[in-house]
């Protein structure tokens, strides 16, 4: 487990009347030219604020989509300038000129009129995930002190991440802070007969060794989704057409000899045709027909993950549980998120994210229910399992 040896208010030392620069995570989703989520800009408001009240001059470096390393204006940042100004009620300069070309003075001349600048895309340079020198060196002259507040990019070695560090006095921002500090409490459970996990999904490959890990940790692992489907698969349980991953039947088989106490599968499922034309049925798992195709878990199930859900101490929960994007099949997350808001343990301690978390918990109106809702994807698992991640380590050089 990585523990951060700075604090935010440690930088308050330093950026009184400097120029920081602050890696953020400004990924957001936008439909038919509008944003359509703004959380991950409303997240990043307390620490602008902060920095300014110590007059301190922002840049702030994002990324937005996946470019490539291409100056593609379909990932243009331009879209983000108005909802920060709104959010931050500061006006912010959008400076769109390519950073090889620019020096520092042309930096400092624009902050005569303005406290908050916005890079264009960091990912229009290919040196970004490149972690290029050369590049790092560049963008380190613009300023005098780094924050991160992109916890959901610090498991990347990339230019703006782990990077600029190496060059300037870094600090977390107040969002990271929180994260890992609320993140560490999945690690302080002793107890084997303590802690709940639930993982759902569709693809079990990417988070085998997390579900090991907290099979190892935790009194019991409840699996959903597609993901079951493959370990289903493993044990020779006829899932028709059922979304799987057949080259992992063997991982899932190991696991399953070595946790079988411990990993909660579900025991039935609602089932419906391929081409979605026939009423959905309740079926018990060894039941499933060779045309029918899993999409949630079936009411017994519901009520083994709810009860187990409800009596824990720790719950860590990544993923839905069925086919969540399309209605009703949202219903058996629906029911086991219950469990959360039931859940009257006086030290209970929730946390949730990753991937389509949020989505789930925004969609379900479930969001509020956790004690805490990570903004990380791939960096909230990669830290849950303790690993290490570059962009965290990096600030304690």
């Amino acid at each position: 487990m990585i523990t951060l040896k700075k604090k935010f208010s440690d930088s308050y030392n330093f950026v009184f009347n400097k120029t920081v620069m602050m890696r953020v995570d400004l990924n957001v989703p936008i439909n038919d030219d509008k944003i359509t989520d703004s959380t991950r800009i409303s997240k990043i408001v307390p620490t602008i604020l902060s920095l300014l009240e110590q007059k301190a001059k922002i840049i702030i470096v994002t990324h937005l989509g996946r470019p490539k390393g291409d100056w593609n204006e379909n990932f243009s940042l331009s879209i983000l300038v108005k909802e920060i100004e709104l959010l931050t009620e500061k006006k912010v300069l959008f400076f769109k000129n390519n950073i090889k070309n620019v020096k520092r003075q042309d930096i400092n001349e624009k902050f005569k009129d303005h406290d908050l600048i916005l890079l264009e895309n960091i990912r229009f340079y290919a040196e970004e995930e490149k972690n290029e020198e050369k590049f790092v060196k560049k963008l380190s002259s613009f300023a005098d002190i780094f924050i991160n507040e992109c916890f959901s990019c610090s498991h990347r070695a990339h230019a703006s991440i782990s990077g600029v560090p190496k060059f300037l006095p870094s600090f977390p921002g107040k969002l990271l802070e929180n994260e890992i500090l609320n993140l560490k409490n999945l690690f302080l459970v002793k107890n084997e007969n303590e802690g709940v996990a639930v993982f759902g999904g569709s693809k079990i490959s990417t988070k085998l060794k997390l579900i090991e890990f907290y099979a190892r940790r935790f009194s019991k692992v409840l699996v959903g989704g597609a993901m079951a489907n493959t370990v289903l698969y493993s044990k020779g349980i006829d899932i028709g057409i059922s979304l799987h991953e057949k080259r992992m039947s063997q991982f899932c088989d190991d696991l399953m000899k070595e946790y079988k106490e411990k990993i909660l599968l579900p025991i039935d499922a609602i089932v419906i045709d391929k081409k979605f034309k026939t009423a959905p049925k309740v079926k018990i798992i060894e039941k499933i027909d060779k045309n029918e195709m899993i999409v949630d878990i079936g009411p017994q199930s519901r009520m083994l993950f709810y009860n187990e859900v409800l009596k824990t101490n720790t719950l860590l929960w990544n993923g839905p549980l069925g086919l969540f994007e399309q209605k009703p099949f949202d219903e058996g997350t629906d029911f086991v998120l219950g469990a959360v808001r039931s859940n009257k343990n006086k030290n209970f301690f929730s946390v949730a994210g990753g991937g389509d978390t949020i989505a789930i918990l925004n969609q379900l109106n479930c969001f509020n229910d956790f004690s805490f809702v990570s903004t990380g994807g791939g960096a909230f698992l990669e830290f849950v399992q303790g690993s290490s991640m570059p962009g965290l380590t990096s600030l304690n050089h």
